[in-house]
């Protein structure tokens, strides 16, 4: 039987470049991370290599660090063996003692195991892993497991965005496709799409925005502004929150015909925006379409303009719609919603936290399962739930060492308030499980906590 009776299961933290990366999320100020690995090492448990360090999916930040090494121009394939192990440099260079402590603690007979999550699905390549030993020491790795269990099977773990249709590999277990470049790769999940295409570049001028949790409440905020791009955006992912029901519960359906009726006109009074709209059309859709079709096809149906954004987000980037469409104001563009901009702390609530309290629960209820103790990550929504219905059983997510907007009063946020990251709280969580004669003692704890100053 294993010595390591003591599960610390920690997720989300994004780890990305250090001080030179405008994509590195995590909290970091005052070496957070690190102090908390070494008080593990050092604490009686630690010293007696008592403990597993369970860091539960998208340990890492991939998807926004080094972002002018991925450059292949595809909506389905991601970044080939080299180009990961350049960004995982990256990471490493930017916070070497936090590997370093990794090392240090495995060397004091502790376990360090790295789930991968869809952010980090670039553990998958032999070369990174190999990587990462040389810095971390022989940690172990999850991949392509929706659950892993601990303690005799009385604790489930699992990132939990194999659950998120947003953010779901076709085939998490072996997540490889040839790419364009007829090279391998990795597969491209929907939300790294726009994470890689669309957000990175929004948080250039918003460094906030890749944190705006679910993805319904970042195209409320987009839908307020007032420039065609942002409200194009807007649109897109409004239309995209509203096929994935099962991650964005209290999103609103869009109305489908609003915007391609207006940009048709943009495109009839503004030539610059007619020629840019179709030359795309014929580049990516229809090589052979005259104006009139063109015109009339994303007037009159949606999903048209929305395939053609998507292939231009992913061709071209983010800021060439920009470049094409920002200097436009808009008028009123009904997107389905009229409630005015986004209340945070509501929609937090309403969607990813309530549908991973539903798989939480369908886990621990499951017939011949001796789970006890369920923890899930990628919410960013901590959590800790009973139900009166299965005694003895409890559900944790322990959500991220990442800034979160969940703002006391309702407040409502607009894209400007996305511009200062350090004016949101921070709550460095964790779940301690440790297996006793009597069964689970599993509690969650705050390692540091920042209340903000917005």
């Amino acid at each position: 039987m294993s010595k390591q009776r003591i599960v610390i299961v920690i997720s989300d933290l994004h780890v990305g470049g250090g001080t030179a990366d405008q994509g590195d999320d995590h909290v970091y100020d005052q070496n957070q991370l690190r102090n908390f690995v070494d008080g593990l090492r050092t604490s009686p448990d630690g010293q007696a290599g008592r403990i597993e360090l369970y860091i539960n999916g998208d340990f890492l930040e991939f998807a926004q660090v080094g972002q002018d090494i991925y450059t292949l121009r595809s909506a389905d394939a991601w970044c080939s063996e080299s180009e990961s192990r350049a960004k995982l440099a990256l990471i490493v260079a930017g916070h070497r003692d936090i590997f370093d402590a990794l090392k240090a603690f495995g060397a004091a007979g502790n376990l360090v195991t790295i789930a991968a999550g869809n952010h980090d699905v670039d553990l998958f390549w032999p070369g990174v892993q190999e990587d990462l030993r040389a810095v971390a020491g022989p940690v172990s790795f999850v991949l392509g497991a929706d659950w892993t269990s601990r303690l005799d099977g009385r604790l489930r773990i699992a990132h939990g965005h194999q659950s998120d249709l947003a953010n779901q590999f076709r085939r998490w277990s072996h997540p490889f496709v040839t790419g364009p470049d007829g090279e391998e790769r990795l597969e491209m999940c929907p939300g790294t799409l726009f994470m890689v295409k669309f957000v990175n570049w929004l948080e250039g001028n918003y460094p906030f925005a890749d944190n705006i949790k679910p993805v319904s409440a970042l195209w409320r905020i987009l839908a307020h502004e007032n420039t065609l791009d942002l409200v194009g955006m807007a649109w897109m992912l409004a239309r995209f929150a509203a096929r994935h029901p099962g991650v964005t519960m209290g999103t609103e359906a869009t109305d489908g015909a609003s915007l391609p009726a207006q940009l048709v006109e943009y495109m009839r009074n503004d030539p610059a925006i007619g020629t840019a709209l179709r030359s795309w059309y014929r580049t990516y859709l229809d090589g052979g379409a005259s104006n009139a079709v063109i015109d009339e096809t994303l007037r009159t149906d949606p999903d048209s303009l929305e395939a053609l954004m998507i292939k231009v987000m992913a061709a071209e980037g983010a800021a060439a719609w920009t470049a094409a469409l920002g200097h436009v104001t808009t008028g009123p563009i009904s997107l389905g919603d009229e409630q005015g901009t986004l209340q945070l702390a509501q929609s937090q609530k309403i969607d990813d936290r309530e549908l991973f309290r539903q798989v939480a629960k369908r886990e621990l209820a499951g017939k011949g399962n001796a789970a006890e103790v369920v923890v899930l990550g990628h919410t960013h929504c901590p959590d800790d739930v009973t139900w009166p219905e299965l005694p003895g059983k409890r559900y944790f997510n322990p959500g991220s060492w990442t800034r979160y907007a969940e703002i006391g009063g309702q407040r409502e946020l607009t894209l400007d308030d996305l511009k200062d990251e350090s004016a949101y709280p921070y709550a460095l969580n964790y779940v301690r499980i440790e297996a006793l004669p009597t069964g689970l003692d599993a509690r969650m704890l705050t390692y540091a906590h920042s209340p903000g100053g917005l």
